[in-house]
């Protein structure tokens, strides 16, 4: 029998400390509070006196009325990567996971059974808001013998202050000094992605600008290229019109992001993976509006009509319009055509029905394309739930198809009647006959873009897609040779 001295020692091993994990900002990449506000104010408008008047009765019974009309869509929120991955090692160690969050119980609740690791998962109750101090408490009561705490903001730095470890999640250089200075014991850390001028550039859709060269056509059709004041003028609408457009994007990202989540691609945009806090977009955009229609209110009244007007159009399309199937595709077609009206304005030169006529059925076919894609690609599987989002089915391909198509075939004899009626009758041209290339040049281009979008490989906006596409350029620098040689 050994004697006591000789008995080896087993030393206990110290179980790991609850970690208390933050929501919003820290395991989320967004808020879920502003969120669902936004969706609100796109979806139900008429919701947002109700829901401005439920603040008098405080901030929980406030997040209670938002989660009550717009429930989490918890398979869609984005979470932060490398931090998931370390609370699943955490929990696969033997630490007890607990989500503590000022959001309401319910999204609370839904994100816990999404993600299926956390022991308890504690919200605000409609009295309390589960923030700041009295997070702290809560958690002090809970965990009388220690606990440790994962969050971002300011607002957690109450909760940092009477945890024993702490775990930073997308901190703030000023907040995770703070805690830092506090002398407990930081144990992981995952910064936040930098703020990134490429992510605001690639919201702002500043490479969409580029449609606005669509303003110069009636310039170069009215034969004043040469006028300095005109040239000028179309210039400056560019820009006035980049700014409103930039805007209505933002907002339009803004409005759909349930829909961009659920798409393969658009989920990876700034706004729908949270890489852009919605507030901060939601600014953003309204300062470019505001930049919009004051320069535009510069150009003339006519020019201000024509921003007001597409702006109004675009955020109704945002708000309403773009879940109703082949209503979206006339309003993409007819925001294309008033770009080229508030070309004419800016030119200052007469107005052409043969022109916006062509324009408003050649690009009602270019939209249409575009949407047909996405049916076809629906189809298989593929992106159906971002469809759904717009009240197409994937059996409606048909539709999209024969209206497509009638509609191609629609502006290209318009574009016909127009060469044969008014310009090669004119005395413009010395061999009007070249003029007749041009519908047929843009024919090919037009059975091009419908082949590849009934063969899902047009992957994006149609007039994007020709900016980048050398085929493209080469059959739009054959209909500029045709109609130089016939001038």
């Amino acid at each position: 029998m050994l004697d006591a001295a000789a008995r080896p020692t087993v030393q206990a091993v110290q179980a790991p400390l609850p970690l208390a994990v933050d929501l919003d900002g820290t395991l989320l990449a967004g808020d879920t509070l502003h969120e669902g506000l936004l969706t609100i104010l796109f979806r139900q408008p008429a919701a947002a006196p109700g829901i401005a008047l439920a603040i008098r009765h405080g901030r929980a019974a406030f997040k209670r009325r938002v989660a009550a009309l717009v429930p989490a869509a918890s398979d869609a929120l984005p979470v932060h990567p490398a931090f998931l991955d370390w609370l699943r090692e955490q929990k696969a160690s033997g630490r007890q996971l607990h989500l503590v969050t000022a959001a309401d119980q319910s999204v609370a609740d839904e994100v816990a059974i999404r993600l299926g690791m956390f022991e308890t998962a504690t919200g605000s109750d409609g009295v309390t808001n589960l923030g700041g101090a009295a997070k702290a408490a809560f958690l002090q009561r809970r965990f009388p013998d220690g606990f440790a705490y994962a969050g971002d903001s300011v607002d957690d730095l109450a909760v940092f202050a009477v945890a024993r470890e702490s775990v930073l999640v997308n901190a703030s250089p000023g907040v995770a000094a703070q805690v830092r200075a506090m002398d407990r014991p930081v144990i992981a850390e995952f910064p936040g992605p930098a703020p990134s001028l490429a992510g605001w550039i690639s919201a702002f859709r500043l490479h969409q600008w580029s449609k606005n060269l669509l303003l110069f056509v009636p310039l170069v059709l009215g034969h004043k290229l040469g006028d300095v004041e005109a040239f000028t003028r179309c210039i400056a609408g560019i820009l006035v019109m980049g700014c409103a457009a930039s805007g209505t994007y933002l907002l339009n990202d803004l409005a759909d992001l349930r829909a961009d989540r659920a798409h393969p691609k658009k989920r990876h945009r700034a706004l729908a993976a949270g890489r852009i806090p919605v507030l901060a977009g939601l600014a953003a955009a309204c300062l470019l509006l505001f930049a919009g229609v004051l320069g535009a209110a510069a150009l003339g009244p006519n020019v201000l009509l024509c921003i007001v007007g597409y702006v109004a159009v675009s955020l109704t399309y945002s708000a309403i319009l773009k879940r109703v199937p082949l209503l979206d595709t006339l309003v993409i077609g007819g925001l294309f055509t008033l770009r080229l009206a508030l070309g004419v304005e800016l030119a200052q030169v007469p107005y052409s029905p043969w022109l916006l006529s062509f324009a408003a059925f050649f690009f009602f076919s270019l939209a249409l394309a575009k949407r047909h894609a996405e049916v076809m690609q629906a189809r298989e599987g593929q992106a159906a739930a971002a469809l759904r989002w717009r009240g197409y089915r994937p059996e409606d391909w048909p539709l999209t198809l024969g209206f497509g198509l009638a509609s191609a075939m629609a502006a290209l004899q318009i574009m016909i009647l127009f060469v044969a009626d008014d310009a090669a009758p004119s005395r413009l041209y010395s061999s009007p006959a070249w003029l007749y290339a041009a519908p047929a040049i843009v024919a090919v281009w037009l059975t091009r873009i419908w082949l590849l979008s009934h063969r899902q490989e047009l992957w994006h906006d149609p007039v994007m897609f020709a900016l980048r596409d050398r085929t493209s350029w080469a059959l739009g620098a054959a209909v500029a040779l045709a109609i130089a040689v016939a001038l």
